[in-house]
């Protein structure tokens, strides 16, 4: 029974397979049909490229074979198809910097110079705080441990002791607060440091006018002068000379007589007219103060003064007598006055200077007016004065 059925099995089976058979000779033969085809077309292609004439065709399918171009062919296409272009130079106009710039980076200059101080000052500090708060911590431990290290010593039992490190509990302080309270000390520190002076020089010339106000018969001509100085910040040191010329009218201021012209006093003739002329030279010390434009000044002055008198010997008695005469005195005063500084080169003031006597001596011949009894209230013990216009260049 069993053997039928395996007979009967196999029968079934057997048209199936020689139907698979059938179905892969039909694909295999396609297959074949399509790789002919496509080798054969590019073989035509080329042939009358090749110039091998007139081929005779080729039976079968085409074979079509797909040529693509190598890395380095496409390089080479590449760099034929680049051109080389000059060379182009860009060049800018110059800008012409203006004043309003370069102040402007002066200013950006001066501030970064500023915060440079400033950070340096901070940090200065900083370490200063640092070094402090390592000696409060450790002490000396440092500095005698590298003594140790440099100075060889022999191995000796060491006694290890507990270092007790006291623990400082740093309180929280504000950025801001530490910052502006650095910079506040940084500038205290800079406005305590003493600057050098500034020393100035300079030369003035002297144009004024002087009088005895304990007289009326001296009366002020014009006075003339120049003036040397040295300015140390505000205090003045200066060394002047100046020519003024006086006329004493009538003769009395010496005798008590006015109005009589040439007089006579005991066998001696006074002139109605004396030409007096002063050359004094003086060494003043002042002080100028404020900073603005007008700087009121104030000092002390010591002065030498030489005077020369000479009149006409006029007389209606035909009586010869000399006419001229000197003097000699030593003056002390004060001065007070003013400067206006157009610039930090050139300045005009105002001087006023009352002198006193101190010491004089005259010179003149026993027969001349100067040397009578009368003269005694001479004209170099009474006080005078002396106001100018001075224009001073710095230098």
């Amino acid at each position: 029974m069993k053997k039928y059925f395996y007979i009967l099995a196999a029968l079934s089976i057997a048209p199936t397979y020689s139907l698979a058979q059938s179905l892969e000779s039909d694909v295999d033969a396609e297959l074949d049909q399509m790789y002919s085809s496509q080798q054969a077309a590019p073989a035509a292609a080329s042939a009358p490229q090749a110039g091998i004439g007139n081929a005779a065709p080729v039976s079968g399918q085409p074979i079509y074979i797909l040529n693509q171009a190598t890395p380095t062919s496409n390089a080479q296409l590449q760099q034929s198809q680049i051109q080389k272009q000059p060379t182009t130079v860009i060049e800018a106009s110059p800008l012409t910097e203006s004043r309003a710039e370069q102040i402007r980076r002066a200013r950006q200059d001066a501030e970064l110079q500023t915060e440079q101080r400033i950070v340096e000052k901070l940090e200065q500090s900083r370490m200063e705080d640092e070094k402090k708060r390592a000696g409060v911590l450790f002490g000396d431990k440092f500095n005698q441990l590298d003594q140790t290290q440099q100075q060889p010593q022999q191995p000796q039992p060491v006694a290890v002791q507990p270092v007790q490190v006291q623990q400082v509990q740093e309180p929280k302080e504000n950025t801001r607060d530490i910052v502006r309270e650095e910079i506040a000390a940084a500038m205290k520190v800079e406005e305590e440091a003493p600057l050098a002076p500034l020393e100035t020089k300079y030369v003035a010339g002297i144009l004024g006018i002087g009088d005895y106000p304990d007289t009326r018969q001296v009366k002020g001509n014009y006075a003339l002068g120049v003036a040397f100085g040295t300015k140390y910040d505000n205090f003045i040191v200066e060394g002047s000379f100046l020519y003024s010329n006086y006329t004493v009218e009538g003769q009395g201021y010496y005798t008590g007589n006015y109005g009589y012209g040439y007089g006579y006093s005991g066998g001696t003739y006074i002139p109605d007219s004396i030409d007096v002329q002063q050359y004094t030279g003086s060494l003043a010390a002042k002080v100028q103060l404020f900073s603005g434009i007008i700087k009121p000044v104030f000092g002390g002055v010591v002065a030498y003064s030489y005077r020369g008198y000479s009149w006409d010997n006029k007389n209606p008695y035909g009586y010869v007598n000399d006419t001229k005469a000197n003097s000699h005195a030593i003056d002390i005063g004060t001065v007070v006055g003013a400067d206006l500084e157009f610039s930090p080169k050139y300045s005009l003031g105002v001087d006023f200077r009352y002198m006193w006597n101190l010491s004089s001596r005259v010179n003149a011949d026993s027969n001349t007016w100067i040397s009578r009894p009368e003269y005694s209230n001479s004209l170099e013990k009474l006080q005078y004065y002396v106001m100018s216009l001075v224009g001073r260049v710095n230098f």
